[in-house]
């Protein structure tokens, strides 16, 4: 059977009409605006429509197949996707050390930097990791970071408001809601005080459409999963 791949869409707001996708060029989306335009990082961010979760290919010696891997990446960017999680679970970022995250984001950027948004899967249940491996991502220079909310353990309310804001105050970050794997769903009042911080771009939302139209509907960004066999 040929390897699932996984999409990220960013959903209209509720009334918009579905015409043809307009070709976008991502070195606008990404190249720095000039001084007269006051338009910030995380509103062009906002702006990526496709967003793929790039599968990491390994060697027979567990090492990763670079020339591989960069080739599924010119792929991408050549049938039209905007944007890139790097280091995610289909890419088996659940697998990697952090010295492994970051050197394959660090080759993304260098490789690949100036025609697709990199976005690092920096998130953590340890807000301590994920905090240092976030930082390490924007050293390098990911320009957005993919953010869980702490799993296994279940949170507080506060706990979890204090963990994605701490992340968010290192750089842009997409927060993802995957209850079924994380055990706790992130609450719609969390998601709109999260909204509120200058460097939420929005959600990668899996609990349904119903969801998702609600919070476009209050003007959160949401990137909806597709999956393709």
């Amino acid at each position: 059977m040929a390897p699932q791949a996984f999409s990220f869409t960013r959903a209209r707001a509720p009334g918009c009409a579905l015409g043809r996708r307009r070709a976008v060029s991502v070195h606008a989306v990404l190249s720095p605006l000039p001084a007269s335009e006051t338009r910030s990082t995380v509103d062009r961010l906002k702006k990526l429509r496709l967003i793929t979760a790039v599968k990491t290919p390994y060697l027979a010696n567990g090492k990763f197949d670079l020339p591989a891997y960069d080739a599924l990446v010119s792929r991408q960017i050549e049938q039209g996707v905007e944007g890139l999680i790097v280091g995610g679970t289909t890419g088996e970022g659940h697998l990697m050390s952090w010295d492994e995250h970051i050197m394959l984001i660090a080759h993304t950027m260098n490789a690949f930097g100036n025609k697709i948004a990199v976005i690092g899967n920096t998130g953590s249940n340890s807000t301590r990791e994920a905090l240092h491996a976030t930082e390490q991502g924007f050293a390098v220079g990911m320009h957005a970071s993919l953010q869980i909310n702490p799993y296994y353990g279940k949170t507080s309310k506060a706990g979890l408001i204090n963990h994605l804001q701490a992340v968010l105050n290192e750089g842009p970050a997409i927060i993802y809601n995957v209850p079924g794997r994380t055990a706790q769903d992130i609450p719609d009042d969390v998601v709109l005080e999260l909204n509120q911080h200058s460097n939420f771009l929005g959600m990668k939302e899996c609990t349904g459409n119903a969801r998702i139209k609600s919070y476009t509907g209050r003007g959160v960004n949401c990137w909806w999963v597709a999956q393709h066999a």
